[in-house]
């Protein structure tokens, strides 16, 4: 059954205050190709305010892993479909003003696979990949994307504290119709926790506190000139985060489910980049 997320929604700004009532007003020199893998956002680095992106999600399960010990284990694979929009100009104060045809800047769609491997009881590992095509609107360019990798999980407990330490390596590129094909390597490692919080319930559920802390490599650096309007590269990003899950069944807003909810703060080594945006998964789920 299809479960419909909005991933990672980033507004990419010092300050929330400052985002609320800014506007984008022009597209700016975030290639659009690669917006489908970096999500739901505003791209900032420093001063500069690029296009902002909005990207749905719909998901398929079409069978659940399940690690048997001593017998046979069983994998599981979860197809996807990344629909993503760039919008010429955004304010938080009026969505629904932003959403309209008339301002919609370009438009890609990806499909994705995902396949969960249970190595043991406490270590997963999860190949995917995922190719796409998008086009501006109005105009002849368009582009295929790409990206790929492995990510892995080794899950820990400590009295009521789960913790996980995640590992991923990535591959993330475009070719357009005119011009240079471009590429980099994601490289990430970072650690999870939850603890459950009392008697606080939601929905008869027990609710559960997570905090995460994360760091990605850009191996052969960022380029920025594709991304963002520096010329300076990024070659890293740090994500420290807090969230709420409930036990077992994910959190539900209107039409929309979440595996959790909550806010991180995102930042590149440099300073350049920074952000804050909405945790509504797992790092190992994303």
């Amino acid at each position: 059954m299809a479960r419909l997320s909005v991933l990672c929604l980033t507004v990419v700004s010092a300050w929330l205050p400052v985002a609320a009532n800014a506007q984008v007003t022009e597209v700016s020199s975030v290639h659009w190709a690669y917006s489908s893998y970096f999500g739901t956002g505003w791209y900032q680095v420093e001063d500069n305010r690029d296009v902002f992106v909005l990207r749905v999600t719909p998901r398929w399960e079409i069978r659940e892993a399940e690690f048997v010990e001593d017998g046979e284990s069983t994998m599981g694979i979860q197809f996807s479909l990344s629909i993503t929009t760039g919008l010429d100009a955004f304010t938080i104060a009026d969505i629904p003003g932003a959403v309209k045809t008339d301002n919609l800047a370009s438009l890609s769609v990806t499909p994705g696979a995902h396949v969960t491997i249970p190595v043991s009881e406490r270590w997963t590992l999860r190949p995917y990949a995922a190719i796409g095509w998008g086009t501006l609107l109005g105009e002849s360019e368009s582009a295929w994307s790409y990206w790929g990798g492995i990510k892995s999980r080794y899950t820990f407990s400590s009295g009521k504290l789960d913790w996980a330490w995640v590992n991923a390596v990535g591959y993330v590129g475009y070719a357009p119709s005119e011009g240079n094909t471009e590429d980099f390597w994601p490289l990430m490692t970072g650690l999870e926790f939850d603890h459950p919080m009392g008697n606080y319930e939601l929905g008869g559920e027990p609710l559960f506190l997570g905090w995460h802390g994360m760091y990605t490599r850009f191996e052969s650096n960022l380029d920025l000139q594709a991304v963002t309007a520096s010329a300076d590269p990024i070659s890293d990003q740090w994500e420290f985060g807090l969230s709420l899950r409930k036990e077992q069944s994910p959190i539900k807003i209107a039409w929309f489910s979440f595996d959790r909810l909550g806010l991180a703060y995102r930042f590149s080594s440099s300073g350049e980049l920074k952000g804050v945006s909405l945790v509504l998964q797992s790092m190992f789920d994303r």
